[in-house]
């Protein structure tokens, strides 16, 4: 056998010998012209011989699957971890779970993607997973080829982040009733570092040194610690000499307050805590304390998200013209493209300023 039409595709067949007895072969994907065939015949006639006539061993996809999650479970984050499992259990597992990998064709994939009824987004990362178990197929060589490579995938469009800039900052900031604010801490931190919410709960007086932060974790939206996104949040942040000032006031007042209530202060108490018994805030909490205060002074019609403050200090570094590896660096991108694909847009008073640049005389 060598080429072979079935069901309306062509399939490129390789005799492997006689195993255990019977006549064994080995078949391609399928490929809608006879010549796509041909020419993956002779890939797999050259395979076949790599590894002396072997049968691939067969494995079910949910074997696999499973085996790849223990492995990221010690490679990668913990929260990542989580969001590979959850996804691969609520999307993926139903579809492909009993099926023999080696099976599994590109228009199986191609089927499943196409019926997926969620957004983009989501799509998105339901295909990365499942092209990346069936990577991991191709390394423990049950399969040859990766079957969802080439599918296109749906576009995401990228929507413009709401943002604040400096003086809208400083403004919000100056409220009283802000300033007054039990999460007051965690805003000023938050808009002068640009780090996470949950990295900035997280944040002990240990992990303040004086002139940087080093974090070691973070805190959950619904509380307890959880692990950093990923190695680059461990980075140190280094901060500017008026927040360095508030911090070392703020760790004075923490002294006091412990020293109120009959305890010692300890260097591994939270920065931003509820002051009564010195729990950490969650970003839960911080959020929605930060949308009450946004409704309290009437800036309703400036609202953003909290993790926007983030966005908002990527934004105004791009603005003022920093460098973006060294804003890929502050905000701890472990790609310089991250920096760039989320705040290299140009809004009104950017667009002038460039057009001022280039003159031409015209009459």
């Amino acid at each position: 056998m060598s080429v072979q039409k079935k069901n309306g595709k062509w399939y490129a067949v390789v005799y492997l010998g006689i195993i255990n007895g019977k006549q064994a072969y080995e078949w391609s994907e399928a490929f809608e012209k006879k010549k796509d065939a041909e020419l993956k015949e002779l890939e797999l006639k050259k395979d076949v011989l790599e590894r002396d006539h072997k049968v691939r061993p067969k494995e079910s996809f949910g074997a696999i699957a499973e085996a790849w999650l223990r492995m990221k479970e010690k490679t990668v984050s913990k929260v990542t971890y989580t969001n590979y499992s959850n996804c691969y259990n609520l999307y993926i597992k139903d579809a492909f779970e009993t099926t023999i990998v080696s099976r599994i064709e590109s228009v199986d994939i191609s089927n499943f993607m196409y019926n997926l009824d969620y957004k983009p987004a989501t799509i998105q990362k339901i295909m990365s997973v499942l092209q990346q178990i069936l990577g991991y197929a191709i390394e423990l060589d049950y399969i040859k080829y990766n079957p969802a490579n080439g599918i296109k995938k749906p576009n995401i469009r990228k929507t413009k982040k709401d943002t604040w800039s400096a003086d809208v900052i400083s403004d919000f900031l100056s409220h009283d009733d802000v300033k007054n604010s039990p999460i007051y801490p965690a805003l000023v931190i938050l808009f002068k570092t640009g780090m996470r919410p949950g990295e900035v709960c997280g944040l002990k007086w240990k992990n303040f040194d004086g002139e940087s932060f080093v974090v070691d974790n973070g805190i959950a939206k619904g509380g307890g610690e959880t692990e950093l996104k990923n190695d680059k949040a461990h980075d140190p942040i280094y901060l500017s000499d008026d927040l360095i000032s508030y911090l070392k006031k703020l760790r004075k007042l923490h002294k006091e307050l412990y020293l109120s209530s009959g305890k010692q202060f300890a260097i591994d108490g939270y920065i931003c805590c509820h002051c009564d018994d010195f729990r950490p805030f969650t970003p839960d909490y911080v959020y929605h304390t930060f949308q009450k205060l946004i409704k309290k002074i009437g800036y309703s019609d400036k609202k953003i998200r909290l993790y926007d403050a983030r966005h908002s200090f990527g934004t105004n570094m791009m603005k003022n013209g920093v460098n973006p590896k060294m804003v890929a660096d502050m905000m701890r991108h472990t790609d310089v493209k991250t920096t760039l694909n989320n705040y290299s847009h140009t809004d009104k008073e950017m667009y002038k300023d460039t057009t001022k640049i280039y003159k031409i005389n015209i009459g």
